[in-house]
């Protein structure tokens, strides 16, 4: 197996990072790569779309995983699906009709083992909390070493990987029990000028439904928002929608006034009711490949964080009052509710209200985002590291507050992966 150099980036565009990438054909191919080179500087990438650079190893090696893509067996009696790590969720939906992945993130396209890399969560957490909640088992490899992980074998392991950004080595088989339920959604969306009268809402009416998301103008004078709940439904006749690509452009096509007016329509036009697939719902910018093109060269940036439900309101209010004060420009943001936490050693999950903010990538919205996180830290929050590209070592050890266990485990088992994130907050040398 050969390796190339590669320049690769993150979903974001805003980084890159020049690599000798390796792509296995089979496990049996990939195995014996690691049996020969067990001290390699390696990280494992699957669909390369995280915001942050968890995957990157910039002068080491990455293994592409996406050929490792093969869905294995299927019990329709207990919704356990076994599959290889490459696996894409999307390709969960092709498994059987009535069931579904039990959590998806903004993407159907990430793999199995991204999802399980980083514990991924969606617009259900209240139901059906995160990616890691429906994990059964996996098999991993480090080195020329397997081990088969799950809640009661090599459990150490098992908590460590889930959310353990690929740093403990390559998920090479899994289990995960699918949901059994309709692919479709009854669809509500209310709009609300008032971020406590939401906030409140979500938290009291919103956990009812099957799935909650709120979409938030911040770029109005006085911020609003849309909450968007839906519930499965029966199917209807749905005609796939067309699916269209950003074509690679020299300049961005986003700026504050094109986003102000594409606000005005989305907020003056949504329907008040409407049947959807789940993708439609869930996934709607999925129907728009390569959609992060439209910020241009320098890509966009990304804050997610998640702080306490009783703080919702003023949290809000000094993260929007940063973002002003520095300028940047926020131009797609999402408010969740979590009410499960993760399993996983440094899960991202806990109970509160989650907030992500894309931005035109500059100086200006990295100014925001460094004194946003800081906020975060001193509110005992958390920054989700599937988006983070600038949190601090010292901000990282705050918030997780089982970095040290995680390293140990690391240490522990000889861990040999590497990526720039780990690099950066200080997870391995």
């Amino acid at each position: 197996m050969h390796s190339k150099t590669q320049t690769l980036s993150n979903f974001s565009r805003a980084h890159f990072s020049q690599s000798s990438c390796l792509r296995p054909d089979d496990e049996a191919q990939l195995v014996d790569y690691l049996a020969h080179n067990p001290q390699q500087n390696l990280l494992v990438r699957g669909s390369g779309l995280s915001y942050n650079d968890s995957c990157f190893n910039t002068n080491g090696f990455i293994i592409d995983s996406r050929r490792l893509n093969h869905l294995i067996d299927f019990n329709h009696e207990t919704g356990i699906v076994h599959c290889q790590g490459g696996v894409s969720l999307k390709e969960l939906f092709l498994v059987h009709p009535d069931f579904i992945p039990p959590v998806l993130p903004g993407t159907v396209h990430i793999t199995v083992a991204g999802a399980i890399a980083h514990d991924v969560h969606g617009k259900n957490n209240h139901q059906a909390g995160s990616f890691g909640h429906h994990l059964i088992e996996f098999d991993l490899l480090i080195g020329s070493k397997k081990f088969h992980c799950s809640r009661e074998k090599n459990s150490d392991l098992f908590y460590a990987t889930l959310a353990g950004l690929g740093l403990t080595g390559v998920i090479t088989r899994t289990a995960i029990r699918l949901k059994k339920a309709s692919r479709f959604v009854q669809a509500e969306h209310k709009p609300f000028a008032s971020m406590q009268t939401l906030t409140e809402y979500m938290a009291t009416e919103g956990i009812h439904h099957d799935y909650q998301v709120s979409w938030l103008d911040l770029l109005n004078p006085t911020p609003r928002a849309i909450l968007s709940v839906a519930d499965y439904c029966e199917p209807i006749n749905d005609k796939k929608p067309k699916v269209h690509t950003v074509p690679k452009v020299p300049f961005s096509l986003i700026k504050a006034w094109s986003m102000k007016l594409f606000n005005q329509h989305f907020f003056n036009n949504k329907k008040g009711h409407e049947k959807l697939s789940l993708e439609q719902f869930n996934n709607p910018l999925d129907k728009l490949l390569h959609w992060n093109r439209l910020y241009g060269p320098k890509g966009l940036i990304q804050f997610q964080a998640v702080f306490s439900a009783e703080q919702v309101r003023t949290t809000l209010d000094k993260l929007i009052q940063l973002m002003r004060i520095n300028k940047a420009t926020p131009t797609l943001a999402v408010l969740k509710l979590c009410t499960q936490a993760g399993e996983g050693l440094l899960s991202f999950c806990e109970p509160g209200f989650t907030l992500a903010v894309d931005f035109v990538h500059n100086n200006q919205a990295k100014q925001a985002i460094r004194a946003m996180n800081q906020l975060i830290t001193d509110l005992n929050g958390r920054v989700y590291l599937a988006k983070d590209l600038l949190l601090n070592q010292e901000q990282f050890h705050s918030m997780y507050e089982n970095h040290q266990q995680f390293s140990q485990t690391l240490e522990h088992y000889g861990c040999t992966m590497h990526s720039d994130l780990a690099k950066r907050l200080g997870i391995k040398k």
